[in-house]
Formats: structure tokens, C-alpha cells, sequence
């Protein structure tokens, strides 16, 4: 074998080596990938486990009854307290919509946001703090939302004690029925 005949199949070997290379840079670059969406998903489950969380304190759930029901007595602390925690979802959700519009976060998990938004904007309560805070927010955030408040409708909010009351009762009668 000449020093030529070397040569080609170095270079051959060489040109091997670098598909090889790409295949498994490819490979890294797709894992990352997933590996980022997987930590913007559980950013987002964190913030919702979180707010829910807030609310196993006994004063904030209180507030948040009494606000739900249109309380009128509320001292403006009370009121305040309100605030912050509604304007605390409104601006995960600017997170998840920037994530969303960046490419970031997948359209399945956009669309599940978009309807907890929806229903969030039934709420009279939440209705008063998007309107109290949207000046904090960005423009494209804030359009949306303020687009979205005109296609949904406020409405009296349904009683979650009441709703998980009933709900036990039934799933406890249901276990007596079957023995």
C-alpha cells in the first residue's frame, strides 16, 4: 500500500469520524433539548404547587373565602393579601406566555395554561386584581389578557368547600355501595 493509498484512507476514516461526530452531537443537542423543556415543566408545576400551597394557611384561604363571596369588610391588608397572590399567578403566567412565545414551552402545556386562565377570569375577584395590576405587565402579555377578559364572562364563583364536600360524600357513599 502506497503512502497515497494511506493517505485516502485516513482522510476516509477522517470523514467516518466526523459523521460519527455529528450523529452524536445531534444526539446530545436533541437530549438537551428535552432535558430544558423537562426543567421549564417542572418551573411550572413548582409555581402552581406553590400558589396552592399558600392557600393550606388558614388566614390567606379565609381571605380568599371572604373575597370570593364580595366581603365588603375587608381591611385593605385583607385586600392586599388578596392582591399579591392573585397578581403572583398572573405573573407565572406571563412566564409561561413569554416560555410559550419564545419556543420554549410546547403548545400542549400553553393550552392547559390558557384555560386555567379562563377560568381564573370567570371569577369576579380575579377579574378586579388582573385589572388592578395589568400596568405592571408587559404589552403582548397584557393584551392577551386584556382580549381574553373580553371574550369571558365574570361569574358568581363556585364554593370549593361546598364542591369538595359534596364530592366526598358522594365517593363515600359510593364505597359503601360497594362493600
Amino acid at each position: 500500500m502506497s503512502l497515497s493509498d494511506l493517505a485516502s484512507l485516513g482522510s476516509f476514516a477522517g470523514g467516518i469520524a466526523v459523521i460519527i461526530s455529528f450523529v452524536f452531537l445531534g444526539l446530545q443537542l436533541r437530549q438537551a433539548n428535552l432535558n430544558q423543556r423537562s426543567l421549564i415543566q417542572q418551573g411550572r408545576s413548582d409555581r402552581t404547587v406553590s400558589a396552592l400551597q399558600r392557600l393550606t394557611d388558614e388566614r390567606a384561604s379565609g381571605i380568599v373565602t371572604r373575597v370570593f363571596k364580595g366581603d365588603r369588610t375587608l381591611n385593605d391588608a385583607e385586600l392586599f393579601s388578596f392582591y399579591g397572590m392573585a397578581a403572583s399567578i398572573f405573573w407565572s403566567y406571563e412566564d409561561s406566555f413569554l416560555q410559550f412565545q419564545s419556543g420554549s414551552l410546547d403548545a400542549k402545556s400553553w393550552n392547559s395554561d390558557v384555560s386555567t386562565l379562563r377560568g381564573l377570569l370567570t371569577n369576579p375577584a380575579y377579574r378586579a386584581a388582573w385589572r388592578a395590576g395589568r400596568e405592571a405587565i408587559g404589552d403582548e402579555y397584557r393584551d392577551f389578557m386584556d382580549a381574553m377578559m373580553l371574550e369571558v364572562k365574570g361569574r358568581t364563583p363556585r364554593n370549593v368547600a361546598t364542591a369538595i364536600s359534596q364530592l366526598l360524600a358522594e365517593e363515600f357513599e359510593a364505597t359503601k355501595a360497594v362493600g
